[in-house]
């Protein structure tokens, strides 16, 4: 225990020397009396802990006609695209920048003092976002699932989200320890009425910012939801038979960004689309095939920022294009 406690004190000393110091690897491994490789290795250690955070204030100039076309196009407040820096054999696309980019982004706003109650849903780019969150102390922040997330086939932890901001922040996590989707319309009341379920709910209703993910539906790129046991194959096909193009907080939504009819959209637990649209709610997505899903759900008026990676921009401008 102690020598990983070293391992880590010398990882974390050579990040600093590296990114404060501005010492060449060469010239740190000459200061301590380490190979260059093992100096590399400490410094992708330091990353891989959380200890180091990069945050890049501005967008490469091509971008910003993207996020000025989408933000007007949609009536946003804001729209961020960050670059394609991803392997573009990666399926999962630019998991890591998106993180980065959402981390900033909350950060700024919880350390600013604006945000004292934090709304999350769940999925790949929120949890880099936790990843990438510094590490500072904030115990009066409450972090609030907006979503049921437990099924009765996986035993993942569907709290991932909530507990590791919690845990970064100090702040206290409120968590919807029920199915993402009820058996029935009769279960889901029941839960719904819970106290449990309904004191989270009501301070899911009184947050002062909401970060969610958004979901494509398409049978040959699984769904985050489907992968972890929250959603089956079946399930996914019919939902798309039915119409459904995108799906936002447990809502699964048309092109048009309204709710479709079936019995499975009226038995998802969390909030209303309606009441999502009272907070002031931010999307985290990316990906070249989410432009319709993307497009389904900031057509439902429910979003006032976007953060989206490069592909996942031009794949919504598409889209867009086509339907006008």
């Amino acid at each position: 225990m102690a020598a990983d406690r070293q391992t880590d004190d010398l990882a974390i000393y050579v990040a600093w020397l590296s990114y404060i110091g501005g010492y060449t690897q060469a010239e740190i491994a000459e200061r301590l009396s380490l190979s260059r490789a093992k100096v590399h290795r400490l410094i992708g250690e330091a990353h891989q802990a959380g200890y180091v955070h990069v945050y890049i204030d501005r967008s490469p100039q091509r971008l910003v006609s993207y996020e000025d076309r989408i933000a007007e196009c949609f009536g946003l407040s804001q729209c961020l695209v960050v670059p394609d820096v991803e392997d573009p054999n990666d399926r999962h696309g630019n998991v890591v920048a998106l993180g980065c980019a959402a981390a900033r982004y909350v950060h700024g706003r919880i350390a600013s003092g604006e945000v004292s109650s934090l709304g999350v849903s769940w999925g790949r780019s929120l949890a880099e976002m936790t990843r990438q969150l510094p590490r500072e102390a904030h115990p009066e922040l409450a972090i609030v699932s907006l979503m049921g997330s437990l099924t009765q086939q996986s035993a993942i932890n569907p709290f991932d989200v909530v507990y590791r901001l919690a845990e970064k922040t100090g702040g206290q996590g409120f968590f919807l320890p029920v199915p993402f989707i009820a058996d029935s319309i009769e279960d889901r009341n029941v839960l719904m009425a819970q106290r449990s379920v309904a004191d989270v709910l009501a301070r899911a209703r009184e947050i002062d910012l909401g970060i969610v993910g958004i979901g494509a539906m398409a049978l040959d790129q699984p769904m985050f939801m489907e992968e972890r046991g929250l959603l089956g194959k079946r399930q996914l096909s019919e939902l798309i038979d039915a119409g459904a193009v995108g799906e936002l907080v447990g809502h699964f939504l048309d092109c048009n960004g309204k709710p479709i009819h079936m019995a499975m959209n009226e038995r998802t637990i969390g909030l209303s689309l309606a009441e999502l649209a009272e907070r002031e709610i931010v999307a985290v997505t990316g990906g070249a095939d989410k432009g319709p899903a993307i497009q389904a759900v900031l057509n439902s008026g429910v979003i006032d920022r976007l953060i989206v990676d490069e592909p996942a921009a031009r794949s919504l401008l598409a889209v867009h294009s086509r339907a006008a």
